[in-house]
């Protein structure tokens, strides 16, 4: 069963273990520390406290990933950009997609958000499956559009109205 809740002090060593792998790592931000510490990891937990827009992904009881929204300012105060990373243990079972669907759900009853997007590496094939399956449509690619670990990335613009 999925679970989306607020991170805890117990998440810290599981998200040093998660956030050390590079293939984890491979398409999400570079903002994210290499290697991973756990001074890193309980600066996470301190942002993310009471944050409504981020949530820990809970599979059968145990924290296995990070889901967020990164709502816009002003004229852009309705749209958020999501966020979302698993565990490679945890990979193609169905947990990415079902937490993308929790979440959208989330948001639906309790903000006023009415659009969400992803910006993803072409080159993310299960990331780009998640958001399929969740109904989110291509509305572009940007060429080039972000560098990480000496690597130019194409980047597709996903996006769905909730």
């Amino acid at each position: 069963m999925i679970t989306l809740r607020e991170f805890i002090a117990d998440d810290a060593p599981l998200l040093v273990h998660y956030l050390n792998n590079s293939d984890v790592t491979q398409y999400i931000t570079a903002a994210i520390a290499s290697p991973y510490t756990l001074a890193d990891a309980n600066d996470w937990l301190s942002f993310s406290d009471n944050n409504p827009f981020i949530k820990a992904v809970e599979y059968n009881g145990k924290f296995v990933g990070c889901i967020s929204a990164t709502v816009g300012n002003f004229e852009y105060g309705h749209s958020a950009e999501l966020g979302y990373w698993l565990g490679q243990e945890h990979w193609q079972q169905g947990i990415g997609t079902q937490a993308v669907k929790r979440f959208i759900d989330y948001l639906q009853q309790s903000t006023q958000l009415s659009r969400l997007y992803v910006s993803v590496v072409t080159d993310n094939s299960r990331s780009i499956s998640v958001l399929k399956k969740n109904e989110f449509q291509l509305e572009g690619t940007l060429k080039h559009a972000s560098y990480k670990n000496g690597v130019l990335y194409d980047e597709h613009i996903y996006g769905k109205l909730i």
